[in-house]
């Protein structure tokens, strides 16, 4: 809300609240009639003028105030210096009044804004492109924020910080980016990329560091596309090596369990195999030809055999 409008605004309501409480006098009245009626016939040009020299007054005063939000540095630039106001800036805070035709106020944001950029490319150390999607945070110095605007004072007065983040911020971020990229090979920017990335944010400190804050910045960068694809491919054949030693790891594992297995079973029958010989021996010990002959005299039913044998020849064994 401009001054100018609030002048107006209380010259309004002086007016109505003059002619309610009729202590101001607009109108002149004709003589009275039979009925002792007047008419009104014309205006009182005393007051009439008075009230429309303190509208063009209001109007064409010069001066103006502003409120200087919080979490903004305000500047009070001075319109008619030397150099058109860089040699007149000032800091100020609150309520500011100041000459609308020869003075200018800027509010210049103090708060973190978060930028993405959109996809570009850079090139890396012998001529291979990748692209980038930079991301950081970022803020206005406020120490330095009257010098920021004197110096970017062209691009500032036509979008404020957003003409600047999609300008001169842009072209100074991919610029460092690009730049410190040209140092190192391909390799480097994946193998190392915090250390890359820490190397550009000392760059871009160089550049825009007088005048802004930055931090937490990420490239986001891509390998091309046949770089890509040989990366994917030595990961395919990393993971199969892998899979490959394992299952020879099994399959080892397994002849191993075989092999124990089958030692056990040859052992299993030398020892059957020794047992049983064993046995054998301890009975051919136990087996003479009178223990042989005891066991057919306890198997024989008493009946003599009907086999016709020569004459003196007897069956049994004759027992001594």
């Amino acid at each position: 809300m401009s001054l100018t409008f609030l002048l107006l605004m209380l010259i309004a309501l002086a007016v109505i609240i003059g002619i309610f409480t009729r202590k101001l006098d607009l109108l002149t009245y004709s003589e009275p009639d039979k009925n002792g009626k007047r008419q009104p016939n014309g205006m009182k040009w005393q007051p009439a003028t008075f009230i429309f020299v303190a509208i063009v007054a209001a109007l064409l005063q010069p001066m103006n105030y502003d409120v200087i939000s919080v979490g903004h540095k305000g500047l009070l630039i001075n319109l008619l210096g030397d150099k058109r106001g860089v040699s007149y800036t000032e800091e100020v805070s609150g309520v500011v009044f100041y000459n609308k035709y020869t003075q200018e106020i800027q509010e210049i944001p103090l708060d973190q804004r978060h930028i993405e950029y959109p996809e570009s490319i850079i090139v890396a150390k012998g001529g291979f492109p990748c692209p980038i999607k930079p991301s950081f945070n970022y803020s206005v110095k406020e120490s330095t924020a009257a010098d920021m605007f004197t110096n970017l004072r062209s691009t500032y007065t036509k979008g404020g910080l957003e003409a600047i983040q999609e300008g001169w911020l842009n072209n100074a971020i991919i610029g460092a980016i690009n730049d410190v990229a040209n140092r190192h090979s391909i390799d480097y920017l994946f193998n190392n990329r915090e250390t890359y990335e820490a190397e550009i944010l000392s760059e871009v400190n160089k550049r825009i560091g007088k005048w802004f804050l930055v931090s937490q910045l990420k490239t986001n960068i891509q390998p091309p596309k046949a770089i890509r694809q040989s990366i994917e491919d030595k990961a395919t054949a990393d993971a199969d090596a892998i899979k490959a030693e394992a299952q020879a790891r099994v399959a080892q594992a397994d002849a191993q369990r075989k092999i124990q297995l089958a030692k056990g079973d040859s052992a299993s029958i030398v020892i059957r195999a020794q047992a049983d010989a064993k046995a054998i021996s301890l009975k051919q010990q136990e087996i003479t030809s009178t223990y042989v002959e005891y066991q057919r005299v306890l198997k024989w039913d008493g009946v003599m055999p009907t086999t016709v044998l020569g004459s003196g020849s007897n069956t049994l064994y004759q027992m001594k």
